[in-house]
């Protein structure tokens, strides 16, 4: 019995062998590389972004790249055009302007854009409206609200994207040089860590101000409370700053002017950049939108 079945398996093995010596190898990998169709705004982003800047754009949703403890949607198309195009305008041009070259946004901007079209909501009921990673990447979020009437919008478009954006911007510069640490000591003992958005609310600013800082987040912590105090006063007028310390008391307002001037100190000694230069662009350009064409990518 045994030696019918080593006949057995030896016929088979043998004819296994017969037929794989007579299958020719195709020559040709099963592995190709597929063309991927490129659209405007592709061809756009490589022309104003990436060619220019090193800077790479993320507008159709990537799950590695985006963050798995919220529940994310994509951005629109239609959306994504008016972001690319405003991010340029209001946030990346107005250096160029004021720096004289493109060096420093090429230098130190991040090298990746995330788009995602929902916002991304945390425990305690607020949402991340943008992170920073690593110096080399900034997601924005809620990006869907973005549209014709919106996109003309100078409240909408700062408290949405463009303060956080240069929020997050100047988080990547102070991590690079850091600023006094006389900063940290103006409000030191009033640092709420978590707890801001219970303590402090948008729709009572005279409690916020009136303790020092220019934000209810800017009450979590220091690099909160800095990058902060920057990211609105270049986006706000000077009525528009004014108007909010305004909100506070005089001990709480001198609280403010003083981590501005060291904001501004920073800036000018560390970066070279004048902060009133670069508000007067950023404002100028705000109050043009209306002509701004947002939509086209020739």
């Amino acid at each position: 019995m045994k030696a019918f079945k080593k006949i057995g398996i030896f016929m088979f093995s043998s004819a296994l062998l017969f037929s794989c010596s007579k299958e020719k190898i195709n020559s040709e990998s099963i592995f190709v590389d597929r063309e991927i169709e490129r659209n405007e705004l592709d061809n756009y982003i490589d022309k104003t972004y990436t060619k220019d800047y090193n800077i790479s754009i993320l507008y159709k949703f990537v799950e590695k790249e985006s963050d798995l403890d919220y529940n994310l949607s994509p951005a629109n198309y239609e959306s994504s055009i008016r972001m690319t195009k405003l991010l340029y305008h209001l946030g990346i041009d107005p250096y160029n302007k004021i720096t004289g070259s493109k060096d420093f946004i090429q230098k130190y901007f991040p090298k990746l854009l995330n788009y995602i079209g929902s916002p991304a909501y945390r425990n305690n009921g607020t949402f991340v409206l943008g992170t920073a990673e690593g110096g080399v990447k900034i997601t924005l979020y809620l990006l869907n609200r973005l549209n014709a009437e919106t996109g003309k919008d100078v409240k909408f478009l700062n408290y949405y994207y463009f303060h956080t954006m240069h929020h997050e911007f100047a988080h990547i510069l102070h991590q690079t040089k850091g600023y006094p640490a006389a900063f940290e000591q103006i409000t030191g003992a009033k640092y709420v860590a978590d707890s801001w958005s219970n303590i402090y609310s948008d729709n009572n600013l005279k409690d916020v101000i009136s303790n020092g800082f220019i934000s209810p987040y800017a009450s979590k912590e220091p690099n909160e409370d800095f990058v902060e105090t920057y990211s609105y006063y270049i986006t706000l007028s000077p009525k528009e700053w004014q108007d909010r310390i305004n909100n506070g008391n005089e001990a709480g307002k001198a609280l403010v002017q003083a981590k501005l001037d060291i904001v501004r100190t920073y800036f000018q000694n560390i970066w070279n950049i004048d902060i009133d230069e670069l508000r007067d662009e950023i404002v100028s350009r705000q109050a043009d939108l209306a002509n701004f064409d947002q939509t086209s990518l020739k």
